[in-house]
């Protein structure tokens, strides 16, 4: 059956009805009412018509869940729903409200859209595709209830069946007297604060750099930033956003608008920016116009000097890519010893692949020299999570663990030299540390994503590293 959600990390789709013990369905003659009745709704539909899709019908105390279609050709739906409640904090039905192009302040304090009564509830509403085929989607918050719902509909959204369906729809969400957390702008920013912490015989210095308006997101994992000159740039939700860097703090000046998909961003010492993705043509931009572009490429990490770059997506069977006036060339480049890659960072003199080796399966970082040799591989003292970033420094090596929200160092032979973790450097209670990018100075800054105390919000957060 057909179906996409935006709703991330959702594993109760994988549990079956059998082995939930989920909600019942009370059999009825064709062309009846059938009423499948869950802990959180009722629906009563047409069971000559729509067809329930046992496998992905789950319901617990605080979730219930389930999918129906009109069946069509070659084991598809001519049109399929589903339909979901969940006992649940306010953070899933915000995160659509972005998702789905809604603002957060104009729906909570200007009413400016109008809501649709489904099941009893009042819902937003967007239309849009998923795989190619129309959806509509349904969304609402009952605040006292602490409940969020729930609806895609994909194919002909606009068939009376599906009408007749959603009128025998109703949803059971008591009052409790539950309150919402604060929005945003009604939360306390992250207040950062700059610390060191000595390793070996390096004191690594951290700086708080703020953005002079907190920027909000609801995405932990996919952030990029890069800076030349003056200039920041970070990649946020596919938006790309320039800002000035001064010695204090971070100003927002715009969106870039590049016409394009944007997954990664580098810089080279001339003062461009290069911005790639699979699906897209690799474009260098200056002073805020294109200035080339070059098809055939994934995701490209350039070298500083700008005339080569690495093309890679996941595997180790990547590509050099050279630049000689308007022209590219691209030459195989295989990373001998890793089964996958996970990130890619060019230094001065190292290609830095972190990923998982080949021989064990264990994550780690590898480097190679501007040809693709292997030259030597860094470990911790203890397993490595997922390396975001990697910097070549004049004394050696940091790396940036997300998954173990650690800052790592090594001396220029690979020698391990210590680890510092996210709070003792940088004040945090459990972020994300996405990328990062080395200015001329040879100091770091990194990026990440950390949730407010209050859980008004999760900010994008800048640090400035030094001292290695």
């Amino acid at each position: 059956m057909k179906r996409s959600s935006p709703l991330i990390a959702i594993v109760l789709s994988l549990l079956l009805l059998a082995s939930c013990g989920g909600g019942s369905s009370e059999p009825a003659e064709a062309g009846e009412l059938t009423t499948l009745e869950t802990t959180l709704w009722t629906l009563d539909y047409d069971d000559s018509q729509w067809v329930l899709d046992e496998e992905y019908l789950y319901e617990d105390e605080t979730t219930s869940q389930a999918i129906l279609g009109i069946p069509g050709e070659d084991d598809t739906d001519l049109i399929s729903i589903e339909i979901r409640a969940d006992i649940t904090d306010p953070y899933g039905f915000r995160s659509n409200l972005v998702y789905y192009g809604f603002d957060e302040y104009d729906y909570a304090m200007e009413n400016a859209y109008d809501l649709h009564d489904v099941g009893g509830v009042d819902c937003l509403m967007e239309e849009g595709s998923s795989w190619g085929d129309p959806c509509q989607h349904y969304f609402g918050r009952v605040e006292a209830a602490n409940a969020s719902v729930y609806l895609e509909i994909c194919g002909d959204y606009t068939d009376e069946r599906v009408t007749a369906l959603l009128e025998g729809l109703s949803f059971d969400l008591p009052d409790i007297g539950n309150e919402d957390g604060p929005w945003y702008w009604e939360g306390e920013p992250f207040q950062g604060r700059n610390s060191s912490v000595q390793l070996g015989s390096f004191t690594l210095e951290s700086t708080w750099v703020p953005f002079l308006n907190p920027v909000m997101t609801y995405e932990t994992f996919d952030h990029q930033i890069a800076a030349t000159g003056d200039r920041a740039y970070i990649l946020s939700e596919s938006i790309l956003q320039e800002y000035e860097l001064t010695g204090e703090n971070l100003a927002f000046l715009g969106d870039l608008e590049t016409g394009l998909d944007i997954s990664y961003i580098s810089t080279t010492a001339d003062g461009s920016l290069w911005l790639s993705d699979f699906t897209e043509p690799l474009t260098v931009w200056k002073d805020g116009a294109q200035t080339a572009s070059y098809e055939g490429t994934d995701n490209v990490v350039m070298h500083p000097s700008g005339q080569w770059g690495v093309s890679w997506f996941s595997n180790p069977e990547c590509q050099k890519v050279a630049f000689s006036g308007d022209s590219m060339t691209t030459t195989p480049l295989t990373f001998q010893g890793m089964k996958s890659v996970s990130s890619l960072s060019v230094g001065q003199n190292y290609i830095m692949a972190a990923g998982i080796a080949e021989e064990d399966d264990c994550h780690k970082v590898f480097l190679y020299d501007p040809s693709g040799t292997p030259v030597m591989t860094l470990t911790g003292p203890d397993d490595l999570g997922s390396v975001t970033y990697v910097a070549e420094t004049p004394n050696g090596f940091l790396a940036v663990d997300a998954n173990m929200r650690e800052i790592l160092l090594w001396s220029t032979d690979g020698t391990y030299i210590g680890t510092a973790d996210d709070g003792e450097l940088f004040g945090t209670y459990y972020p994300w540390i996405s990328h990062g990018t080395q200015l001329p100075d040879g100091s770091i800054l990194v990026l990440m994503t950390e949730e407010r105390d209050d859980r008004s919000a999760m900010e994008v957060l800048v640090y400035r590293l030094s001292g290695f």
